[in-house]
């Protein structure tokens, strides 16, 4: 078989095992990768472009880096906080200037040929990056304000957003399928149609629900325990303590965007204090009810 098509029919399956509870967002998301890859983008275009919506920490931004670090390898990843560029006098620093400032676009355009352009909270930047977005997203090549043009055949672009999060969020049994095009709604009302019409894909990411979030606090703990097995550390994870570890990892606001911290702080916190008592840190990972932490059981 091609290396490449090989690579690609692991693509999939790679993500659903590190991204859960968005499925049908992975699917869509390969597709789209998958035509990029193999050279089926129509010519002038980018590789491949995404609009992500949803409430923040049930996976966008990580959706984005893995099928980027897959695809690319690591450090694959030009992220941009578009909260930043919200008023006029920011525009400048993305886009540059007439006195030959590239901005920071123009700064990766020019020092990178192929990877991912990830633009977080995109309803947050100021419109005249909106118009920015018309151009980038129909052609692989624009010219920025310092009067240079940049080529983005390499790149696929990735835009979030929160617009109709609350959507999402509040208590209710209707199906996913009309929050959808609740979000999608609300959507049309922020941004023009001629702007929403250039992404490859718009895809609404589902709230996590408590199932999702403990097979997302597994993965998290097991990567964890994988990568500290590497530096010799043998180390379980008690039931107690993986409870302990999704309360503290879950956020009602943030979902599941803290979860890979709280597990990498609280067993090295752990593993800290048994390596400065002089003693071995193997065994058990197990909640203490004295304090909260967790502690070492041989």
């Amino acid at each position: 078989m091609n290396p490449q098509i090989e690579k690609l029919t692991g693509l999939e399956p790679h993500l659903l095992s590190k991204i859960k509870g968005q499925d049908h967002a992975i699917s869509r998301v390969c597709s789209v990768l998958e035509r990029g890859q193999l050279g089926l983008q129509p010519a002038g275009r980018p590789l491949g472009s995404f609009l992500f919506l949803g409430p923040t920490g049930v996976g966008k931004t990580e959706l984005t880096l893995e099928f980027s670090r897959y695809l690319f390898g690591e450090d694959s990843v030009f992220r941009f906080d578009m909260s930043e560029f919200l008023h006029l006098d920011n525009v400048k620093l993305f886009m540059g200037d007439e006195t030959g400032s590239s901005g920071r676009l123009g700064k990766v355009l020019s020092e990178h040929r192929h990877g991912v352009l990830l633009f977080d909270e995109i309803e947050k930047a100021h419109r005249l990056i909106w118009d920015l977005f018309l151009q980038m997203l129909d052609a692989a090549r624009i010219t920025l304000a310092d009067h240079r043009s940049y080529d983005l055949s390499g790149f696929y672009i990735v835009c979030t957003s929160n617009i109709g999060s609350q959507q999402l969020l509040r208590p209710t049994r209707l199906p996913f399928s009309t929050l959808e095009r609740a979000v999608l709604s609300e959507l049309h009302r922020v941004f023009r149609p001629e702007l929403i019409g250039r992404f490859d894909e718009k895809i609404v990411f589902k709230p996590l629900c408590p199932d999702t979030q403990r097979q997302i606090g597994r993965l998290a703990i097991d990567e964890e325990l994988a990568r500290l097995r590497q530096k010799g550390f043998d180390l379980t994870v008690s039931e107690e303590a993986f409870e302990f570890l999704l309360r503290r990892g879950i956020h009602k606001t943030l979902g599941a965007r803290p979860m890979k911290k709280t597990v990498q702080k609280l067993l090295g916190d752990a593993i800290r204090h048994v390596l400065k008592s002089g003693q071995e840190p193997t065994g058990t990972l197990t909640d203490s009810p004295l304090s909260d932490a967790l502690t070492i059981e041989p």
